[in-house]
């Protein structure tokens, strides 16, 4: 026995002198690999010994291993697209450390002359960017997006620091709301259809059209004045390979959607289509209506309410970009298309409104059913001139369509046990079509130019609502307290934006330059609504249930006078509005010492901006409000570089913020059927702010990276909604406030925890107040602005393994939380209404089996949490949950091919 164990021990410790020999002999040469011009790093190139197999992979961040014995080696490093890289004679003893930055692969043309661009879509160009930026940025790219499962701007900008999205889409910059900031697109301005939000909703750019997002909080001289929260600029792809080909296809849906009962309102055909009356309805006289909308049926759709089975959702995407030989120049073509849909149950949820006593005024309970379809196309030419120079045009287009019905039941302030039908169709779209060009003059002077024309439309065909009372036996009969129960309501709002950009820059070194500019922006609107009133008086038929109407709301009782068809289109429903600014500024960028950048820079803008409008017993437009201003803007960007991981930013600026069209004139606007009543201020003016950030930034290897900003902002002569009363009613309006005033700290990191684990968070805490004029009937006079979270936290967790050149693992989580907020402003007594903080966890896998099949699975919302409101009662000291709905958890499985 014991000899056993004797020779044991000798068996073990041969075994270990001849691992630490061999060990002792080993070798590792390890580094990074990287794009020479970009410094982006080159995912799945490999490093491999000449004339053998044995090689190494870099990782996400470039970063790779070769394990070899002690000795010299010659060494090849390949990657598709790139000139390959031979290092000769490399001495490995021990640990060799060993970095390689490669070149394009210009061969593939030919000897066709390649303008050499960017690939702004990978973290790591990004960061680069970020960090030799003049002014402070954060960007996002189209590589993140996809591993994240971000689906669209909207969902990308909320992972920004400072950024939270409220009710309606509209964005929260650091406390400010919609009007405060501005939305780009390739650098030049998108006008927004919706004429409540100055900004373009952002779903309406899918991840598949974007190269990168970049948001700016603090002004540039070079870009229109009219933002103090941020500055986003959205990147559409541009080809920057040789050709490639890509199809995609996902399915999925909600959970507590899919396979159930689905309800919508009859339909005029699809989504694709946007249902319209023949134009001669709004042209005739009220009297020749009356007669014709008894001989003829005007609408195509009916008040039913059809059940459907709710089925999955499906999307694709079709992508494709060449580059072509033109004698000895290059055209870059790229196009992409996209097209989605949503299904969305909404059950159970419920709203309250009450009175300064706490007593309950309505009470509903209320399904939703919501159908959205989402289409967008990218198409994109560039031609290169010379060897610096270049041309190009993009076109974008988009239209999400919605259709949601609500089935609601309760009781209203009267006491009326109600129960109704609601649809809204709301349809968006947007077309946009940019030129630019880019010329150098010699070695020191730069010439850039860029224009556009934009149309965008925001309709709204047949809202319709259909109330109904029941009696104490439960019977239902057809509500008629006044003839608004019963209706249609057409809205249809059109703007084109035309805009111009030239500047001229002048390097007189190669860091230190000056550079002027012109641009000019002309903005024309066109609203009108149009509302059709049913009276029903003299109509007494059985109802059984609320989704067949068909039997009574027909035809057929319109031509025998039992329905009454009124059509109401006051010259106060429609108005038209413009504005043109015409811009000039001058910019310097220059280095007093060799680590202090000072950009100084002074903008000038003439604004002519104006409403023609009608007042109720207006026959016609009688009335037009002109804002004229002339304004300057100065800004300050000092970056001081502490060494080559380290910068200091601070920034000092002045810009404005504008009243919208519908806020400048006093005429009573509704958006929409049902939404609230709006009058204008034609005393209103421009609000100025007061810009001062202080940022630290570190940047570490393998993407790490920290960032820590504080930031204060005054504003003079805020634009605030406020509430009045008005015939005992309250009525929204707007006043230039006192003053306000926003401020905050703001935290970044990414960290890699270890190889392929990646840790990123970002958090703000702010401050915000506003001093409300006298005359509202706001219950608070001095509060927080709404839509504005003290706190917001986003938080990922990604897991990227490679196992070798093709294939790849990518798993991501990632956390929101929005802190509560004001939601609405409390009147007649009432405290504000808040919404309650609200956390969101999603989680995305995707798996690239080889270099053209990848797999996807993304679930949105795992934690499924209700949206809660609740408002204060100041009598009684009560805090009452007055809104409570749920979207529900939602996933979807995709595939994607690259050709």
């Amino acid at each position: 026995m014991n000899m056993k164990v004797d020779l044991g021990k000798i068996l073990f410790l041969i075994l270990f002198l001849i691992l630490s020999a061999m060990t002792a002999l080993a070798g590792t040469v390890k580094g990074t690999i990287t794009d020479k011009q970009t410094k982006e790093p080159l995912t799945g190139a490999t490093v491999q010994v000449a004339g053998s197999t044995q090689g190494a992979v870099a990782d996400i961040d470039g970063c790779y291993t070769l394990q070899v014995p002690d000795g010299v080696y010659d060494l090849v490093v390949r990657y598709v697209g790139y000139v390959d890289i031979n290092a000769s004679q490399v001495k490995v003893n021990g640990e060799t450390i060993l970095n390689f930055e490669m070149e394009t692969d210009a061969q593939t043309l030919g000897e066709v002359s390649v303008v050499a661009k960017k690939n702004l879509e990978g973290e790591r160009a990004l960061q680069v960017e970020r960090q030799k930026a003049t002014l402070a940025i954060e960007n996002l790219g189209a590589k993140e997006m996809s591993i994240k499962g971000i689906g669209n701007v909207q969902e990308g900008v909320k992972q920004i620091t400072g950024i939270s999205i409220a009710e309606s889409g509209q964005l929260i910059v650091r406390g400010l709301g919609d009007r405060y900031s501005s939305t780009t697109l390739n650098g030049l301005p998108i006008a927004s259809p919706n004429p409540d939000n100055k900004l373009i909703p952002l779903d309406l750019f899918p991840s598949s059209t974007v190269q990168n997002i970049t948001v700016s909080k603090v002004y540039d001289a070079s870009a229109f004045a009219d933002y103090s929260g941020a500055h986003i600029d959205i990147s559409t792809k541009e080809n920057v390979t040789d050709e490639f080909l890509t199809a995609s296809f996902n399915v999925g849906g909600r959970f507590n959607t899919l396979g159930r009962d689905f309800y919508q309102m009859d339909r005029d055909g699809t989504l694709f289509k946007t249902s319209s009356l023949d134009e001669k309805i709004y042209d005739m006289p009220l009297l020749d209506f009356d007669e014709y909308v008894t001989q003829h049926n005007i609408f195509n759709t009916t008040f039913d309410v059809d059940k459907r089975t709710a089925l999955p959702e499906f999307g694709g995407n079709l992508g494709f970009g060449r580059n072509f030989a033109v004698g000895e120049q290059t055209l870059s073509v790229l196009g992409s298309f996209s097209l989605s849909n949503e299904t969305q149950r909404m059950d159970d949820a419920f709203y309250k409104t009450l009175e300064a006593t706490g007593n309950v005024q309505n009470d509903f309970t209320y399904d939703e059913y919501t159908s959205t379809l989402k289409m967008a196309a990218l198409a994109s030419v560039g031609y290169t001139l010379r060897q610096h120079d270049r041309i190009g045009y993009t076109f974008f287009y988009a239209r999400n369509a919605s259709d949601s019905y609500q089935s609601r039941e309760g009781v209203d302030a009267e006491g009326h046990n109600l129960w109704g039908s609601n649809d809204i169709t709301h349809i968006y779209t947007l077309q946009n079509h940019q030129l630019n060009g880019h010329h150098e003059l010699g070695s020191q002077w730069e010439l850039n130019w860029a224009g556009s024309y934009g149309k965008t439309g925001s309709e709204e065909p047949d809202r319709r609502q259909v109330m109904f009372t029941k009696d104490d036996d439960d019977n239902l009969q057809l509500f008629k307290l006044n003839r608004q129960e019963t209706m249609r309501y057409f809205g249809e709002l059109n703007e084109e934006e035309w805009v111009g950009n030239l500047d001229l820059r002048y390097n007189w070194t190669e860091q230190n330059f000056v550079k002027m500019g012109v641009a000019y922006k002309n903005k024309d609107r066109d609203y009108m609504g149009t509302r059709f009133y049913y009276n029903v008086n003299k109509l007494n038929p059985t109802i059984d249930n609320i989704y067949d109407t068909d039997g009574f709301l027909n035809q057929e009782n319109v031509e025998n006078g039992s329905i009454v068809i009124e059509r109401k289109m006051q010259p106060h429903d429609t108005y038209r509005a413009g504005m043109d600014i015409y811009a000039g500024y001058i910019q310097t960028d220059f280095y007093p010492l060799s680590s202090l950048l000072v950009n100084v820079g002074l903008r000038y803008e003439m604004t002519k901006q104006w409403v023609e409008y009608a007042i109720e017993g207006d026959q016609k437009y009688q009335r037009r409000r002109d804002l004229n201003k002339n304004d300057f803007f100065p800004t300050v960007n000092l970056k001081y570089t502490m060494n080559e991981r380290n910068n200091l930013r601070m920034s000092l600026s002045r810009t404005v913020t504008r009243p919208s069209f519908i806020e400048m004139a006093p005429f009573l606007y509704q958006e929409s059927y049902g939404s609230a009543q709006i009058r204008g201020n034609e005393e209103l003016q421009n609000g100025y702010n007061y810009n001062f950030d202080l940022r630290y930034e570190r940047f570490g290897q393998n993407g790490d990276m920290l960032s820590a900003t504080v930031y204060y902002k005054f504003l003079d002569n805020p634009i605030e909604r406020i509430q009045k009363l008005q015939g005992g009613a309250t009525m929204h309006s707007f006043q230039n406030a006192d003053q306000g005033m926003a401020t905050g700290v703001e935290l970044e990191f990414r960290k890699q925890l270890v190889r392929d684990l990646r840790l990123g968070a970002n958090v703000s805490y702010m401050y915000t107040n506003v001093k409300l004029p006298e005359g509202g009937a706001y219950t608070n006079k001095d509060r927080s602005l709404q839509g504005a979270s003290p706190i917001l936290l986003n938080a990922d967790l990604t897991y990227s393994p490679r196992f070798d050149e093709d294939r790849q693992l990518n798993l991501s989580l990632l956390y929101n939380l929005q802190g509560k907020r004001i939601h609405a402003v409390g009147v007649s007594q009432l405290g504000d209404i808040d919404q309650m903080a609200v956390h969101t966890l999603n989680f995305n896998a995707s798996y690239s089996f080889n270099r053209h099949l990848s797999a996807r699975l993304q679930v949105s919302d795992l934690l499924n949490r209700a949206i809660v409101f609740k408002q204060e009662v100041p009598k009684t000291g009560e805090y009452v949950e007055v809104e409570r709905f749920k979207e529900g958890t939602a996933f979807e499985v995709g595939i994607s091919y690259n050709f």
